[in-house]
């Protein structure tokens, strides 16, 4: 076997693993799970480097794809093709779950502000006051961990 055919085929794994990798986050995000990507995140990182890695010793040395078998090539490329679709999936997909945490902490925020404006204080009579915002001006902290 070639150097080159060597580099193809270890090509191809790392891709068709990256592309398992993305696929599994895909299917954690979708299921609202962002929690449980933890797990891949070292693969993710290990496989990224290896492609960037082999990517970069191709575009040093670009004949070095030239010679491989058609079939072997054929594959290299639609793995390529096929990594990049997973990779605009798992953008997307991470693109939605950013979003809906937006619209989650948004609503929260709301909640929490309406319900501090239904506060009512005492009137100068014992009553209550119909439209007294308690604690108005106080600020309210709160946090919301973005990582994925």
């Amino acid at each position: 076997m070639s150097h080159a055919s060597s580099r193809a085929g270890d090509l191809l794994k790392v891709l068709n693993r990256l592309i398992e990798v993305l696929g599994q986050e895909i299917a954690l995000l979708r299921a609202m799970k962002p929690a449980d990507m933890q797990a891949l995140q070292q693969d993710k990182i290990v496989l990224t480097a290896a492609y960037e890695s082999m990517v970069a010793e191709i575009r040093s040395n670009p004949g070095l794809l030239e010679d491989l078998d058609p079939a072997l090539k054929e594959q290299v490329v639609r793995a390529a093709g096929r990594f990049q679709e997973v990779l605009g999936e798992n953008a997307r997909a991470l693109f939605a779950v950013k979003e809906a945490n937006d619209r989650l902490f948004k609503a929260v925020v709301q909640a929490v502000e309406e319900k501090r404006n239904e506060s009512r204080a005492y009137a100068a009579s014992g009553s209550l006051a119909p439209h007294a915002r308690q604690g108005a001006g106080q600020r309210l902290s709160l946090t919301l961990d973005q990582s994925l």
